[in-house]
């Protein structure tokens, strides 16, 4: 077994199973120990995106506080836990990091992503929802944003982005509302 494009193939180096120095890449997601035959996987993780819009039409983006991407533009959202579904997530999330209540959401889109975090290259799905909210009367910049702004929908320049997935997102809506 080779290495076939992994991007972690330099970081996972001992078998989680066997302790040693004989797990190789087998595949872009998966590891294989040679000693004990144990297969290591790094499986797809799974984040939500909101797309929020006001009364101005106006989209609610936030300016990422920590790596990757620190200091651009993003969407709000972030990683499911275990045993949330996409949308107790994305409930959860927009609530810890911007002290808002979403009380509708509906599936937009989903595209592939990688989330690189402390040197290991994670595979994601983002999936994006247009989402109402109670009331912005309660927001602020909390958790993983350092700021958050409203702005036109038209003439939005997506290179303001750090991260793929919002960028392809801003497009896909953009798309339906024209």
């Amino acid at each position: 077994m080779g290495k076939l494009n992994n991007p972690n193939q330099h970081l996972f180096i001992h078998c989680p199973c066997c302790g040693q120095a004989t797990l190789v890449s087998s595949t872009k997601k998966s590891f294989f120990c040679s000693a004990c035959k144990f297969v290591f996987y790094l499986n797809c993780a799974a984040a939500g995106i909101a797309v929020i819009v006001n009364e101005k039409n106006q989209l609610l983006v936030t300016r990422r506080k920590k790596n990757p991407a620190r200091g651009s533009l993003d969407l709000p959202g972030g990683f499911a836990e275990p045993g949330e579904s996409i949308e107790q997530s994305l409930i959860r999330e927009i609530k810890e990091e911007l002290d808002l209540d979403i009380t509708h959401l509906e599936y937009l889109c989903s595209f592939p992503n990688t989330y690189p975090y402390k040197s290991v290259v994670y595979q994601v799905t983002d999936m994006a929802f247009i989402c109402d909210v109670k009331s912005f009367e309660t927001i602020k910049a909390r958790d993983d944003i350092d700021k958050f702004y409203f702005l036109d929908l038209a003439g939005l320049d997506k290179d303001l982005f750090g991260l793929d997935s919002p960028k392809k997102v801003i497009e896909y809506y953009l798309c339906l509302s024209a």
